[in-house]
């Protein structure tokens, strides 16, 4: 698409020879260099991107790996501002953010089990429409020259092997007696309703009514959109303590960066670390006191499935 002229190019007469359009990686516009990026982040695919910049339908392979290259660069510096921490562009000033931690693992089915990657990706979610000042400022995204990455690497906290032992919980949990609100139940006995007659009127075929999370979304009021962003993979294995702890680090420090200390630092794991992160969170009080560790919602239905089974 960058590669052909619009009507007003092709009617413009230079005022001599010598005159010329401006280089193509000038002018390529948002569509085909976002192309090119995602094609290549998806497949990897050389001759698939040749293919497409034949066509002037995305950027060149190699003009894409140069793209990259200048992302990472931008990024790296990013995380020099902040002594080691990178912090998403988007991240606000006064706004609750929280964060999500997982395990990443690629090549898990190798033949000799060797040549895999397992790395931790941490994931971070913040109101899109949120007043606040933002954090950090925008990327300099320079012209990469060569493939050359400035080097970077994330220090992972010493934490000793915690031996597991049995958890005495001693604190005392409120229960929220006011239960579910009249209005809400109005509007679940309408759709109830609504079904009811429906499908009568149907001979008992399927109601023309919306099933009930669609008929709630008409007539609740619109939420607002989170933006999500991803911390820079970090290369170890998610299951161990320092890993964890560095995690934990991490995202407490962006928390504060964003809302001080009026707020805990709220983290999502999966069943398997949020087991481990209550040990560790346990064997150190000053974190018990700011950190909020919750399961995934899968696996809190799972778990809550599992239960019924059982009884």
């Amino acid at each position: 698409m960058f590669g052909f002229k619009s009507d007003r190019q092709v009617k413009f007469k230079p005022n001599s020879d010598m005159a010329t359009f401006r280089p193509q990686h000038i002018r390529e516009n948002p569509q085909v260099l976002g192309l090119g990026l995602t094609v290549h982040h998806d497949t990897r695919s050389k001759m698939l991107m040749g293919l497409l910049n034949r066509h002037g339908h995305c950027v060149s392979y190699g003009h894409t790996l140069l793209v990259e290259t200048a992302l990472a660069n931008a990024v790296v510096q990013d995380i020099r501002q902040f002594q080691g921490l990178y912090v998403p562009p988007f991240l606000k000033t006064g706004a609750f953010v929280f964060f999500a931690a997982d395990n990443t693992d690629f090549a898990e089915d190798t033949a000799d089990g060797k040549g895999t990657t397992h790395g931790t990706i941490t994931a971070v979610y913040q109101k899109a429409d949120v007043p606040g000042e933002p954090i950090a400022p925008p990327l300099v995204i320079g012209d990469a020259h060569s493939l050359s990455v400035t080097p970077y690497h994330v220090d992972v906290l010493p934490c000793n092997e915690l031996k597991p032992q049995p958890i005495y919980r001693t604190e005392d949990f409120a229960i929220n007696e006011v239960g579910v609100s009249e209005s809400y139940q109005l509007t679940q006995l309408g759709w109830i309703v609504a079904t009811a007659i429906s499908r009568t009127k149907e001979g008992g075929q399927s109601s023309k009514i919306l099933g009930w999370a669609g008929y709630y979304s008409l007539l609740s009021a619109s939420q607002s959109v989170t933006q999500v962003g991803a911390l820079p993979l970090l290369p170890e294995v998610a299951h161990e303590w320092p890993t964890l702890l560095t995690v934990i680090m991490q995202a407490s420090q962006l928390r504060y960066l964003a809302v001080g200390d009026d707020h805990p630092t709220v983290i999502s794991f999966d069943m398997a670390l949020y087991e481990k992160v209550v040990q560790l969170l346990d064997a150190r009080s000053n974190l018990r006191r700011t950190v909020v560790p919750r399961m995934g919602e899968l696996h809190v239905v799972m778990a809550a499935l599992k239960k019924t089974e059982g009884s």
